[in-house]
């Protein structure tokens, strides 16, 4: 069974200071059996930048 997800790789400021976060998409492999199951991840050659803002949103208000 295959999927995909990003994985955060690294912190980076850009020109005005503000930190985004460096990530790279990931292939994921598992056995299918369960959700728990041992699987591996494979890199791809896929990249994006992502304001940290957007990544430590939070449910409240």
């Amino acid at each position: 069974m295959e999927s995909e997800a990003w994985q955060s790789v690294d912190v980076i400021r850009n020109n005005e200071g503000v930190p985004h976060v460096l990530q790279q998409k990931v292939a994921v492999y598992t056995s299918g059996h369960t959700e728990e199951s041992a699987g591996y991840t494979k890199p791809t050659i896929e990249h994006r930048l992502v304001p940290l803002t957007e990544l430590t949103k939070f449910g409240g208000d």
